[in-house]
């Protein structure tokens, strides 16, 4: 048996075992030559496998399991043709052996010979109707479960009564587990897909199949551990188209496009007609705007079955998950000109289309989806996200179009669309863009409603907003998903998405639309973002810590990497902060016009402001300046994690005396002093971490310290002045502002109140605290109208007492709209009828009729 010299010794190991006549993973009765032959596929040796084949014909040799190796070695290789010819001809030969029945049949679809395919079904439906379902196999029953499905029935059903079911009589069976975790990954079940995999591969081994569904049930929420798969699969073996495709495929999402096509470039080496390689290498030249090239790509992958539906859907997929979703949308319905029936582009089409702002088609085609099959998870969720959007009320000013729970709109929806006109004012001009069509924001209480909104499936915990182009979603603010967040920064950062992604129609790289946005976001609120922190500037300074730019989008997508994402944002700042400083905005609007006009970033840099290689140098080296001059008379360094100082407060100590300026000794000795409650000695170490270094607002900061010792010692004054610095440098810091809060309207600083409640509403406008104050901080300005809001807004958060703001809101009214003021103190007293101020104020609004003379 000749084998190719990339195969593995452990994959020589297990073709000598199946060689030697053990079972194939539970698959006794096999004979020789067909134990060989799938082997052979099993590792890559696809030559063999069809030479293997083609030898037992010729000496007459008729076996359907090593048919079915020799099908799975024609295809692998491109040899579409003779596929279909071998399929036609086993259909023939095993008339009566449903898995070869239904193997042709597929093999026959996917290579174009449809009216074939057609007459073989119809007449496999026959066969199955006569069928004894008490003595069907386990394979038998997986193949009857595929046959169904191209028939049409429903993928549950198909799961319960013929997948699991194959299982139940064949335990040993690999088909069965295989097909139920392909059909969970197909419709979004990926948490069944991974539970069936991880049984299936305790039984059956490192299969290379089973270990590339592994990878794909992965790669929407773990790209890293996906990746780890793919590596796994391809050790078993390195000519594993599927696997090898699933790493291209992730290549593009990173736009690492060089790869990608490296990967692909593989999967030819084996068979140069694959339509997903050929597919994914039209993606990537629409891409980078090579239309001419994409076409042709496309030419070749539809040349062994121009009807595959698969070949537009896959190049939409791509274009839409580059936010091209016009562009996508176009390929997806170019899907559905072939297959009118494609589900899989039907649902993609559906979300795009609501991606862009057209709900009405886009939900009728999600409807469809539904009605055709309910199992799908993706769909079952946006249908349940579309319940949850009808009972939104609507905003709208301008261009804008808010969508919010009625509760919240009253609260903070005018709010939203001040915010919006005032960033579409200010970016606009900053840009030279200003959005065509309306902006849609939505903004959803529940996490996983914003999840399935964002992904189509729950999860996504870490995100609090996305833009789509004209589409922006958001966590309501102060709900868990928000995450603490400042509600207006985010708004403004993905509005600012609204502005780049308009501006060059969808080809900005990952990393420039991220890198301006925090930076606007910088620009408009230092405290929200841009900030550079302890672990930042250690991997600015560290040899190989910062991302090179040709990686920054890859690591934008480490979802499963918060500390890696974390950095690559504030590196994508900084990138943009050295561009802006070193060439100015205007250039970098130019670079922007260039990409709109189809210019490759790399190309377009290299025009504008510098190549690539320069500069990423004279970037590298001005980050590495700006982390220098971060506290540049504080020691940074900090001890490993096992070291005895972090449980050592004498250590600690000590460690000051001989180096009082090092930030972590200062922060610890503050913590341990507080944590023996020696409030006044924790204050001259919090005010030297101040000192040293006014910007850190991590935990452990020197305010945090400082403020907690003074509340101890009953210091209102200085802790009040303490929270206030602290609050300008941390715009996420709801407690602070919350405290602050308090403190302000105790010592009666009407004006420093407002500012304190004011920023509490950025984090959470839900909350009562911040506009009670805010009203009583109106009032006590004289600023009427804005009391009246204030008070008013309160009363829809149901206020723990009622009556009090019903009589400061008659109070307001009084002499303004007397009918109000009265209507007000009536629903004062009675919520308290006792309320004596209430009552004096009813009597003065009701003045007894004059006694005639």
């Amino acid at each position: 048996m000749l084998l190719p010299a990339r195969i593995p010794s452990s994959v020589l190991l297990l073709a000598g075992w199946l060689a030697a006549g053990l079972p194939l993973f539970g698959q006794s009765g096999l004979s020789r030559a067909a134990r060989e032959a799938q082997a052979m596929v099993i590792m890559g040796a696809y030559e063999e496998a069809e030479e293997l084949g083609t030898m037992m014909a010729e000496y007459g040799r008729h076996d359907p399991q090593l048919v079915d190796a020799w099908l799975d070695a024609r295809l692998a290789l491109g040899d579409y043709d003779d596929a279909a010819e071998l399929a036609s001809e086993s259909a023939e030969r095993f008339e009566g052996h449903i898995p070869s029945q239904v193997r042709a049949i597929e093999v026959l679809r996917t290579t174009g010979r449809d009216e074939r395919a057609g007459a073989l079904l119809e007449a496999l439906d026959e066969l199955a109707k006569q069928a004894n379902p008490r003595s069907l196999s386990g394979a038998e029953l997986v193949a009857l479960g595929h046959a169904a499905r191209m028939l049409g029935a429903e993928p549950k059903l198909v799961m319960r009564e013929f997948f699991q079911r194959a299982q139940q009589v064949d335990p040993e069976t690999w088909q069965a587990p295989l097909a139920t975790a392909r059909l969970a990954i197909e419709k979004g079940d990926y948490a069944l897909a991974s539970r069936v995999l991880t049984d299936a591969r305790t039984r059956i081994g490192p299969l290379p199949d089973l270990i590339h569904l592994q990878a794909l049930a992965q790669s929407p929420s773990d790209r890293t551990q996906a990746e780890a798969y793919i590596g796994q699969a391809l050790e078993q073996n390195p000519r594993h188209l599927p696997s090898l495709l699933l790493r291209a495929e992730h290549a593009i999402d990173f736009e690492d496009y060089d790869r990608a096509r490296e990967v692909l470039a593989e999967v030819r080496e084996t068979n140069p007609r694959h339509p997903l390689a050929w597919a994914f290498e039209a993606a990537i030249a629409h891409l980078l705007d090579r239309d001419d090239e994409g076409r042709a790509a496309r030419r070749k992958a539809l040349e062994p079955w121009p009807k595959n539906p698969e070949v537009d859907h896959q190049i939409g997929l791509k274009l839409s998950q580059m936010r091209r979703f016009t562009e996508g949308a176009g390929f997806l319905r170019r899907a559905l000109e072939a297959d009118p029936d494609h589900l899989p582009s039907k649902k993609e089409l559906g979300r795009d289309l609501l991606r862009l702002g057209r709900d009405e088609e886009g939900w009728a085609l999600i409807r469809e989806v539904r009605e055709a099959d309910p199992y799908d998870v993706e769909v079952y969720n946006l249908m349940l996200l579309h319940d949850q959007l009808e009972q939104f009320e609507t905003l709208k000013a301008g261009r804008f179009i808010v969508r919010l729970p009625p509760d919240e709109a009253a609260i903070y929806g005018p709010r939203v669309l001040e915010l919006l006109a005032e960033a579409d004012r200010w970016l606009g001009r900053s840009y030279g863009y200003r959005p065509d069509g309306p902006v849609v924001v939505d903004f959803f209480p529940e996490q996983q409603d914003f999840a399935v909104r964002t992904l189509g499936i729950p999860g996504g915990l870490g995100i609090v907003g996305a833009c789509f182009g004209n589409v922006i979603a958001m966590n309501s603010p102060g709900s868990p998903g928000a995450l603490g967040s400042n509600w207006e920064s985010t708004l403004w950062h993905e509005y600012c998405h609204t502005v780049t992604l308009g501006a060059t129609d969808s080809r900005i790289p990952r990393w420039l639309t991220e890198g301006i946005s925090v930076y606007q976001e910088h620009a408009r609120d230092p405290s929200c973002a841009g900030q550079m922190t302890p672990e930042f500037r250690r991997r600015i300074l560290a040899d190989d810590g910062l991302i090179p730019i040709a990686e920054l989008s890859r690591a934008l997508t480490a979802f499963s990497d918060p500390e890696t994402i974390g950095f690559a944002y504030f590196e994508a700042y900084l990138l943009v902060r050295y561009l802006i400083e070193t060439s100015g905005l205007d250039d970098l609007r130019l670079v922007l016009d260039d990409l709109r006009g189809n210019g490759v970033i790399e190309e377009v840099l290299a025009r504008r402001i510098a190549p690539l290689e320069k500069l990423e140098e004279g970037f590298t080296t001005v980050a590495r300046s700006w982390a220098r001059e971060l506290a540049p008379d504080a020691d940074w360094q900090v001890p490993e994690p096992d070291s005895p100082l972090w449980r050592d407060p004498q250590g600690v100590a000590g460690l000051l005396r001989e180096n009082p300026n090092l930030l972590w000794a200062l922060s610890m000795h503050g913590e341990f002093l507080l944590a023996e409650e020696r409030w006044e000695e924790a204050i001259e170490p919090a005010r030297r971490l101040v000192e040293l270094h006014p910007d850190f607002v991590e935990p452990g900061n020197g305010y945090s310290i400082l403020a907690r010792a003074c509340r101890q010692l009953g210091d209102d004054a200085e802790e009040r002045v303490t929270l206030r610095a602290w609050a300008e440098r941390d715009g996420d810091a709801a407690e602070v502002f919350l405290r602050l809060v308090e403190l302000d309207l105790t010592a009666e600083d009407w004006e420093a109140l407002a500012w304190s409640a004011g920023r509490v509403l950025e984090v959470n406008p839900m909350l009562r605290a911040p506009h009670r104050a805010l009203g009583i901080s109106a009032e006590a300005r004289g600023e009427v109208d804005e009391a009246i809001g204030a008070f008013e807004r309160l009363l829809r958060l149901e206020p723990l007492n009622p009556a009090d703001i019903h009589h400061r809101l008659a109070r307001l009214h009084r002499g303004r709209d007397d009918a109000l003021a009265k209507r007000h103190v009536l629903l004062a007293l009675e919520e308290a009828p006792r309320f004596r101020a209430a009552h004096r104020l009813f009597r003065e609004l009701n003045p007894p009729p004059a006694t005639p003379r």
